[in-house]
């Protein structure tokens, strides 16, 4: 399997090398060895790539008109980032990945070899909402094109084929009386499509969905999480007694949840890149906030309040510089107001604060970062500790008077961002609960300022 950029974005020189020799030494490649492993082992250090959307996109709060911005086919194969073990994930919904595998055949009747490059492209579809005619069940889907390149000898006979199927083991986080069996697993009408080499050269394309069983959303189930570890495999099948071994993909990730609380009580995404909203200093509706939060990051202990070595946390999707959302309609609704009268007072009653600037207008709010939704705001619940102490991090957050409209339209943005991307609230107060529902510390945010 092929997952070099340049090897990737030039099959011809793969297929080159492969038809003149037989195998690819000369590129320094030696065959794979049958039914290698291509799992990641996953730990509550793993750090996951991020990726940024547009706080534009949740203009008034408002539900996005094409939440999913799915990738394309041509902008999967431009994608570098498509050929990484783990893929290009755009946003929660919209995962590709693209390799090559090349296939060589030896006829010990004959003493020929024959050669044949497969340019794969898997584009996977996460899904908002259950699945048509099931109200339980949380489903992804699949597109996988495998284009047969240069193809001569043994896999150009129909009776050679090549059998792709999609696999998935899941594990549902807490109990909610359904197998784990059930977690993930594929429909089995498109589990496995078997083509002749030759028919898939004129259909190289394929779909495969997975599925998610879940109870009815509500309190009493939770959020309903399931882990799905997804991969294709492949299986050869030749004329006569030489069957090349089972080749697997690089592993994805799928989590799939019924959350009570979002809008969309269904869904499922992929979980291997961290989620970021991303406010622009030149967005017209939420500068003023994306200034305040940009300059109180840049230069924390000159914020207000001030305080020597404080950190303000969420400028990257790294574990220790995240946040974490808090979910008022979950009953968590102390911990956002604990977070809003500790920013308001510092605001309003504390003395010195600064007046706000000239270009915030007449009409000024106080504006806190970070969040009053989430466990890293103000109030100081930052750990996960299970016991609420406000000394701990006491100021470790920032207010500024900024522009009312510009704070209320940054807020509204932050809770569609919050339902359409789908935040969860994780217990963050309660370790147990926590390490069950978020053992590796997936359910965070982060908020890239933008120019």
């Amino acid at each position: 399997m092929i997952t070099d950029p340049d090897l990737v974005n030039n099959p011809a020189k793969v297929t080159e090398v492969l038809k003149r020799d037989g195998n690819l030494d000369a590129l320094g490649l030696r065959p794979d060895p049958e039914n290698v492993d291509r799992s990641t082992r996953r730990t509550a250090a793993t750090e996951d790539p991020g990726y940024g959307v547009d706080s534009a996109q949740f203009d008034r709060g408002a539900k996005p008109e094409n939440p999913y911005q799915y990738i394309e086919y041509p902008d999967c194969r431009a994608n570098d980032d498509a050929a990484r073990p783990i893929g290009w994930i755009k946003n929660r919904f919209s995962y590709c990945q693209k390799f090559l595998f090349p296939i060589s055949y030896y006829d010990v009747t004959t003493g020929l070899t024959s050669t044949a490059t497969i340019q794969n492209t898997i584009i996977g579809y996460g899904k908002i909402g259950p699945y048509p005619g099931n109200p339980t069940r949380r489903f992804a889907d699949f597109r996988f094109t495998a284009q047969v390149l240069e193809p001569n000898g043994i896999f150009l006979d129909p009776r050679s084929e090549m059998e792709i199927a999609v696999k998935c083991a899941g594990e549902y986080r807490v109990d909610i009386g359904i197998d784990n069996d059930r977690a993930c697993y594929p429909n089995s009408a498109l589990e496995r499509h078997d083509k002749s080499f030759i028919g898939w050269g004129l259909d190289p394309q394929a779909h495969y969905e997975l599925f998610s069983e879940g109870q009815s959303p509500s309190v009493q189930y939770g959020e309903q999480l399931a882990q799905g570890v997804f991969h294709f495999e492949y299986d050869f099948d030749f004329p006569g007694v030489n069957t090349d071994p089972t080749k697997k993909t690089y592993e994805g990730g799928l989590r799939f949840d019924s959350a009570y609380y979002l809008w969309d009580k269904q869904g499922s995404i992929f979980d291997r890149a961290v989620p970021g909203i991303a406010y622009s200093k030149s967005d017209p509706k939420v500068a003023r906030h994306a200034v305040f939060v940009d300059e109180a990051r840049a230069n924390p202990g000159a914020s207000w309040p001030p305080k020597a070595g404080k950190r303000l946390l969420g400028g990257s999707p790294l574990h220790a510089d995240s946040l974490h959302r808090v979910a008022v309609a979950k009953g968590h609704d102390i911990i956002r107001d604990r977070n809003r009268a500790t920013a308001r007072d510092v605001c309003y009653t504390r003395p010195n604060m600064p007046p706000a600037l000239p270009e915030e207008g007449p009409d000024v709010d106080c504006d806190e970062y970070s969040y009053a939704t989430t466990y890293e705001g103000a109030a100081g619940w930052r750990d996960p500790g299970g016991v609420f102490d406000p000394d701990k991090y006491r100021d470790e957050f920032a207010v500024r008077l900024v522009n009312r409209a510009h704070n209320q339209e940054a807020g509204n943005r932050l809770n569609s961002f919050y339902q359409t991307h789908r935040i969860l609230d994780v217990d963050r107060l309660i370790p147990p609960w926590n390490q069950e529902l978020d053992p590796n510390d997936q359910e965070r945010f982060w908020v890239p300022i933008t120019p």
